[in-house]
């Protein structure tokens, strides 16, 4: 569930944008998720897996630092609020249990486990079918895969929910967030995922430019207060920048790549 996103920064001219054939478009000119879904051409999943696995295999090899969206990087990067997020709920907790939801295949883990030695780690990834098969195949003796949330719980007792680029490709996110927090985690960390000051979600056309893969799907650009409604019960104890330049879609709204950390607030 973890694609590549490119976006027109803020602030550059309609000149520049329109000749910006290297940058994704989010065209939310359809107005609904299904008109969206039924431009959509879709993406070749296989290709992606392929390319995700392929890459992953260098990081298992040592080959690579980590894998992202299907490309191998030689040197490390790190997400730092998403790794102080993860390191919080170990201390507080003495262990990390991870429900990874649309984890592709385990790249967070990767990409940051030397950080990670020397604690007790339960990393859980939550894949299509596909990505879990694919998953199981590799050595990966520090990371399980499922199908879905409801198998994960069937094993696993989670502590904390990443979700990173992967709610705006949901066409019932409001659904599966309520789904996720209904676990017992008692943190959530959200990363690389479209946010506005619109009154109201924005669903789109993500158009992926040729030199990527060839692709176009629904996405949804989130309102603000939608989100924050969605977490009433939770307290946000901090919000941050992605890794995405800012963007706009086709109508101008314009939008950033945000990410936060929320905590359950006890009622007791």
């Amino acid at each position: 569930m973890s694609w590549r996103s490119w976006v027109v920064p803020t602030g550059v001219s309609d000149w520049a944008a329109q000749r910006s054939k290297y940058l994704t478009q989010f065209d939310d000119s359809g107005g609904t998720w299904e008109a969206a879904q039924a431009q959509s051409s879709g993406y070749d999943a296989g290709e992606i897996l392929s390319r995700v696995k392929t890459s992953t295999q260098a990081v298992l090899r040592a080959e690579a630092a980590f894998e992202r969206d299907g490309v191998a990087f030689a040197a490390p990067q790190y997400r730092w609020p998403v790794l102080a997020g993860l390191l919080e709920v170990a201390a507080l907790d003495g262990e990390l249990k991870v429900l990874d939801f649309g984890g592709s295949l385990g790249s967070l883990y990767w990409q940051h486990r030397e950080f990670l030695t020397g604690i007790k780690v339960s990393w859980g990834v939550v894949e299509q079918p596909e990505f879990v098969a694919a998953g199981k195949d590799l050595d990966q003796s520090s990371i399980n895969f499922f199908p879905s949330v409801t198998d994960y719980l069937k094993s696993e007792t989670p502590n904390v929910i990443l979700l990173s680029s992967v709610l705006q490709y949901l066409p019932n996110p409001e659904q599966t967030l309520r789904e996720l927090l209904a676990t017992p985690a008692d943190t959530v960390i959200l990363d690389r995922t479209p946010i506005s000051s619109a009154t109201s979600n924005v669903p789109c056309l993500q158009i992926v430019p040729q030199h990527i893969y060839a692709g176009t799907y629904p996405a949804w650009v989130f309102a603000e207060d939608w989100l924050h409604t969605q977490l009433t019960g939770w307290e946000i104890v901090a919000e941050f920048d992605g890794i995405e330049p800012d963007g706009r879609t086709k109508n101008r709204i314009h939008f950033a790549w945000n990410g936060l950390i929320a905590r359950r607030e006890n009622n007791d």
